[in-house]
């Protein structure tokens, strides 16, 4: 026997035609930052690059080396041994380091003395840059200094003595001057 429904339950379950769609509401709030994502595959290599195009800069170097007493006070110590002059801007009959290439310098220097005072400076054009004194009465002393400087085409750089170290038999056993282009 087949139930019979009464007539209002019958409205409530059934469906009629969907009616026609709206207007698109406003747009809602901005949600939250998502997570990063994985980095993406790296791409194919580039053409190569025109070498011949790339300056190559000078690089000037020089060390210099002197085993015999240093010369008269307040003038450049003129260094009788070159160990290297990459583009020969150290004059070896002056003691002169004359700057072509404008650049930021490291310039040093390097003493052995045996029963002798020396009091050395470090000259940018007649300008002092630093100085440097030690004494060795009856012993060997090593001294040694750097300086990094800001140097323009022109410039000229030198290393002096203050004291006279010329004594027989005493005085410095060597000494080494040098200076490079960073």
């Amino acid at each position: 026997m087949a139930t019979v429904m009464p007539e209002e339950n019958r409205a409530c379950n059934s469906r009629g035609r969907p009616g026609e769609t709206g207007a698109p509401g406003a747009p809602g709030p901005r949600g939250l930052k998502g997570f990063t994502g994985i980095p993406g595959r790296p791409g194919p290599a580039g053409p190569p690059g025109d070498a011949e195009k790339c300056s190559v800069h000078p690089k000037p170097a020089f060390a210099v080396k002197l085993s015999d007493p240093l010369p008269e006070p307040l003038q450049p110590i003129v260094f009788k041994d070159i160990i290297h002059n990459h583009q020969n801007l150290f004059n070896i009959t002056t003691g002169l380091f004359s700057c072509q290439n404008s650049g930021v310098y490291v310039f040093g220097f390097d003493i052995e003395l045996f029963q002798h005072p020396v009091k050395l400076r470090l000259m940018k054009n007649n300008a002092q840059v630093l100085e440097k004194e030690a004494k060795a009465k009856n012993s060997f002393r090593h001294i040694s200094e750097t300086a990094i400087l800001e140097l323009t085409t022109g410039d000229r750089v030198w290393l002096e003595s203050k004291l006279d170290t010329v004594e027989p038999g005493k005085g410095l056993i060597q000494s080494v001057f040098f200076g490079y282009l960073l």
